[in-house]
């Protein structure tokens, strides 16, 4: 089990720094279960002259906001992230996740506490792990890792800034172009985490890439 600690001091992303990094290319979804990017919620379209509703207040959501998330990738600040989560795949539906790059064996880092849902493999994502918040509301998806940190396993404990895996391209990430796709969802089922509607988790980024 992994000794957790304080979490280091937010950096806000406004004062952040550091130029973009190029997009990526499309690249096909990953397969269900595990996904690489569940598709989002349709809600319908208000019809005739009916003035749509406001949205329902979240209070799980809000409560991420607040708590925020490290980059899970070491040394890059969001600033640093282009904005790929809207971004077309297999043309018909888009990323849903936030694809970061960085050199093949960077540490990829837990973006907050929580607890190991699954470590494994898939064709497209390669080598995957899937964690959860503290509140067990939300999962989050890191894929394309070249490896795995020693003892990680189902189950355990983690704590933010706690390394997890390198960077790599494993799955059906371009040989060329090292990078970690990464996805937040809400968990909507336990045994189907997957599933559940996807968050963009680039305004949730609240800190650098900072190791414990």
């Amino acid at each position: 089990m992994i000794r957790r600690t304080l979490a280091l001091p937010f950096l806000l992303v406004v004062v952040s720094c550091g130029p973009a990094l190029k997009p990526l290319p499309p690249m096909a979804p990953l397969p269900e279960p595990p996904s690489e990017s569940p598709g989002p919620v349709n809600t319908p379209a208000p019809s005739g002259d009916r003035i749509a509703e406001p949205p329902a207040r979240d209070p799980a959501l809000e409560l991420l906001r607040e708590r925020g998330l490290l980059v899970p990738v070491k040394g890059i600040f969001a600033s640093q992230i282009p904005d790929t989560y809207d971004a077309p795949r297999d043309g018909a539906r888009v990323h849903n996740a936030q694809d970061i790059l960085a050199k093949r064996g960077t540490p990829v880092l837990a973006a907050d506490d929580g607890s190991i849902i699954h470590v494994g493999k898939n064709t497209l994502g390669g080598n995957v792990i899937w964690t959860t918040d503290p509140s067990r509301r939300f999962a989050f998806y890191y894929a394309h890792l070249d490896h795995y940190a020693k003892g990680l396993h189902d189950g355990q404990q983690i704590a933010r800034g706690d390394v997890l895996g390198y960077v790599g391209t494993t799955g059906n990430a371009p040989k060329d172009t090292p990078h970690l796709h990464f996805q937040v969802v809400r968990i909507v089922s336990g045994k189907r985490y997957s599933d559940g509607p996807p968050v963009n988790p680039l305004p949730l980024f609240t800190q650098m890439g900072i190791t414990r």
